[in-house]
């Protein structure tokens, strides 16, 4: 196993376009369920969940990463998804495709990039206010159940009582960091890992997984799920130990599944209700509430 310094993943269930980048590794998450694809690593190699792919989404290619790579730095984005190393008001911009001159407006310059990822134990993306609780936001959330939440939160805290005050805090806030992104040193990545999955792995045991009905959205409890625990233990994190954090910025690339027309939409979308507004919150809440609604239906019927 050959060391790295800085390993950036972009994860991919299919086969997409990744800029030829020295910091950017494509990796396909799930193999073990698919044929694999040309041109990148699999995470089905070595020591593996990736036949767990259809709940745990993209942190099958972090545990990948976790156990069979060495590297200083570890950091994982989604193939439409980057982070942007260029300060932005807002938590996430719409670009259409990472082409040589997107990577150029989000500062992708090898030296200076490094030089920024040396000077932090940790960069997440920026936290998003969502202007309703972190356990409401997952309430509403559709293919999203809440005694799910519930149940790992009870998990953690008879395992973790001391993070009992992160768990209130993070929970009952409004600020919310998403998308299972970040990228961590890796000795703090391997004490994220190790407590992360063994907590998965006892979620998994004992969850009644009768009520998805194999509904391929409902099925990502445990994406979902780790999307909360990473702020539950990021808030702990900042409480108990003197860590350097810093948050960037995230560029969606609309083109990598719609064409231009999706790219406009989301763009006019972003302007008339800018990320982390509660212009936007109040609009998206009732969408949500109905999008619940009509997947408890599809549910239901499966």
């Amino acid at each position: 196993m050959s060391q790295h310094e800085i390993r950036l993943y972009i994860l991919t269930h299919k086969q997409t376009y990744v800029p030829n980048h020295p910091l950017l590794v494509p990796l396909q998450i799930g193999t073990a369920l698919h044929q694999p694809l040309s041109g990148m690593l699999h995470d089905d190699t070595g020591l593996s969940i990736s036949d767990k792919n259809n709940s745990y989404c993209e942190l099958t290619g972090q545990y990948w990463a976790w156990k069979n790579e060495d590297a200083q730095y570890y950091g994982f984005y989604h193939y439409r998804r980057y982070f942007t190393f260029v300060p932005q008001k807002r938590p996430y911009q719409i670009y259409q495709f990472p082409d040589d001159a997107a990577l150029q407006r989000m500062g992708y310059d090898e030296r200076q990039m490094a030089a920024l990822i040396r000077q932090y134990d940790l960069l997440l993306p920026m936290a998003e206010d969502m202007h309703e609780t972190v356990w409401e936001n997952y309430r509403r959330a559709p293919y999203h159940f809440f005694s799910d939440l519930q149940l790992v939160v009870q998990l953690l805290l008879e395992q973790y009582p001391d993070y009992e005050r992160a768990a209130e805090q993070y929970l009952q806030g409004s600020r919310m960091y998403l998308k299972n992104m970040y990228i961590m040193k890796k000795e703090l990545f391997d004490q994220y890992c190790s407590w992360l999955f063994p907590l998965l792995a006892e979620f998994d045991q004992r969850n009644d997984w009768s009520k998805y009905n194999h509904h391929p959205a409902a099925l990502r409890v445990d994406g979902y799920l780790a999307e909360r625990l990473f702020g539950i233990w990021y808030t702990h994190l900042r409480q108990t130990q003197p860590v350097r954090c810093g948050e960037l910025g995230r560029i969606h690339f609309a083109n990598l599944d719609g064409g231009r027309g999706n790219l406009q939409k989301m763009k006019l979308v972003n302007t008339v209700l800018p990320p982390g507004t509660k212009r936007r919150s109040l609009i998206s809440r009732g969408a949500r509430w109905a999008l619940k609604q009509r997947a408890n239906n599809q549910l239901r019927r499966s």
